[in-house]
């Protein structure tokens, strides 16, 4: 005896089992292949004595088959044989009228095939329309409810309740884990963890994904889905999730061989529409919020008479107190399309950190105002180190960063700025491109800085350095001055620092005071020249 029927099928999408409950005749027996009972099913159609035996298959079908007609398709075909043929083409089962013969049951079980018996007396004509009716009506059921799915995630997202409710949802509604990947990240909805091997399946197929939409059409309200196989009986089902034309991400459900059906498919196409429109909602948002910050950060750091008490208001409903200790760090990498990289991994990290920050590009570098004003604030050496290896992650590369000291106050906000982009350009002329440097730290460059559009400034540079610059090939004497000058006027250390024997640098100290007319045992001289060398650096790098 079957169980008995039921009017509201237990799963999502239509099963073999659905349609045996709902739609197939009440002596109808399961007699092998029970292992299947979850395949879905999208069509119904029977064997015929006319040509052709069967409809195109398409995978899904239900088959009606009456063993009489087996001979008149093909004297030496058994129903056995038939099943074999079939059970590659993705059908979901079959129905016979009549006894099964062994052989056959033994095929349906080997490959996981339903097979039913129905009664003899039964004629196939009429069964087909009856499934057919039941499949078409389950569908219509599956569609409003996908529709009731659709607007209760598209809610979620114009409600600006995150992707995180979205995807929390949809796998509530469908019973299946979720998964979202991003340049981002990965964003995972299940019981426990991704496992490593379906993770790296998902990271193998990636290539297959790319060639797979170029060969489809792409809509954002109705994205293309596709099953695909991660191994190990495991499948997802997938969309992408298109913003203003171009992919911002993929989502997927995850299930076992067989267990995504019908209904995954549409809730997952549903469900990738509503990410876009969160996405779209965010961006706009995002863009709408940087507009607001990056001009207030402009006021801020321009430091324009008149303007702090506003700016001052408007940092506050931002939930900035620029009255309160605040630091400001900048930071550049080696291009300038990468300041934005950077800009967003330390809007993640201080995020994360809860400390209140505005942070915007400017030109090649990012820039942050960050709060200084937690009871447990963290060290700016320490804050900066932290920041320094967001950045350089974001970019994959070397990052130099510059910060100044911490202050307060709204007319600070303009000398803290200058302070954290003078240490950045100097840092990356003395210490390299992949430098952290204190403004403090910066020492007499400080105010040879702040002098160098002085053009009095170069000219002591040029009347000091330029007779030896113009004969020193290949820069050596001047580095050998530079380490002279460094080690307090030690020869010895000097050769230590540039891995020479001591003859060679006293020799070039020797050529150097021939060529300047000078003594370097004259104090005087030697802090003349290490302080043209300094301008130098400011002027030239």
């Amino acid at each position: 005896m079957p169980p008995q029927k039921s009017s509201a099928p237990p799963h999502p999408h239509v099963t073999v089992e659905d349609v045996w409950h709902g739609a197939l005749p009440a002596d109808t027996h399961l007699v092998a292949g029970g292992a299947g009972l979850g395949r879905e099913v999208v069509w119904c159609t029977a064997l015929r004595a006319r040509s052709p035996a069967l409809t195109p298959l398409r995978g899904g079908e239900l088959l009606l088959i009456n063993p009489q007609l087996l001979t008149a398709v093909d004297s030496r075909l058994t129903l056995a044989r038939l099943l074999e043929s079939l059970a590659g083409q993705g059908v979901a089962g079959a129905a016979v009228t009549g006894r099964v013969s062994v052989e056959a049951r033994r095929v349906a079980d080997a490959n996981g095939l339903p097979l039913f018996t129905l009664p003899v007396t039964l004629a196939l004509d009429q069964v087909e329309p009856q499934v057919l009716r039941y499949i078409v009506d389950r569908r219509a059921e599956l569609h409003e409810r996908a529709q009731d799915l659709h607007r209760q995630l598209s809610e979620l997202a114009l409600a600006g309740r995150g992707l995180p409710a979205v995807l929390a949802r949809l796998s509530e509604l469908t019973g299946v884990p979720v998964l979202l990947e991003r340049e981002s990240g990965v964003d995972y909805v299940g019981r426990g963890r991704l496992a490593e091997s379906t993770a790296a399946a998902i990271a193998a197929e990636r290539p297959a994904l790319d060639d797979w939409l170029r060969e489809v059409p792409l809509s954002a309200y109705d994205p293309p889905v596709a099953l695909r196989p991660l191994g190990n009986g495991e499948a997802r089902l997938i969309a992408p999730i298109l913003v203003q034309g171009s992919i911002a991400g993929f989502l997927s459900l995850l299930g076992s061989d067989g267990e995504l059906g019908e209904m995954h498919r549409l809730a997952v196409g549903r469900a990738a529409h509503a990410c876009a429109i969160e996405l779209v909602r965010a961006r706009a948002a995002r863009e709408a919020r940087d507009e607001v910050e990056e001009e207030l950060l402009d006021v801020l750091t321009a430091g324009r008479p008149g303007s702090h008490d506003a700016a001052r208001e408007r940092a506050k409903r931002k939930g900035f107190d620029v009255d309160a200790p605040y630091l400001v760090c900048a930071a550049e990498a080696d291009e300038t399309a990468k300041a934005v990289k950077i800009r967003g991994a330390w809007e993640r990290l201080l995020a994360t950190m809860r400390t209140s920050a505005l942070v915007r590009e400017r030109g090649a570098a990012a820039v942050a105002l960050i709060s200084h004003a937690a009871r447990r604030a963290p060290e700016p050496k320490a804050l900066m180190e932290q920041l320094h290896r967001a950045a350089r992650t974001a970019v994959s590369g070397p990052v130099a960063l510059g910060y100044g000291a911490v202050r307060s106050g709204t007319t600070q906000v303009a000398a803290a700025a200058r302070e954290a982009e003078q240490a950045l350009t100097m840092g990356r002329r003395l210490f390299g491109a992949d430098s952290v440097t204190a403004f403090a730290d910066l020492g007499l460059y400080r105010l040879l800085y702040a002098l160098q559009p002085l053009p009095e400034v170069r000219a002591f540079r040029d009347d000091s350095l330029e007779l030896l610059r113009a004969k020193d090939r290949g820069g050596v004497l001047l580095q050998t001055l530079g380490a002279y000058l460094a080690t307090n006027g030690s020869p010895t250390d000097a050769a230590d620092r540039l891995h020479l024997h001591r003859n060679t640098v006293l020799y070039r100290l020797g050529r150097i005071e021939d060529l300047l007319g000078v003594d370097l045992r004259d104090a005087e001289v030697r802090l003349g020249l290490h302080l043209a060398l300094k301008i130098s650096d400011v002027l030239e790098g």
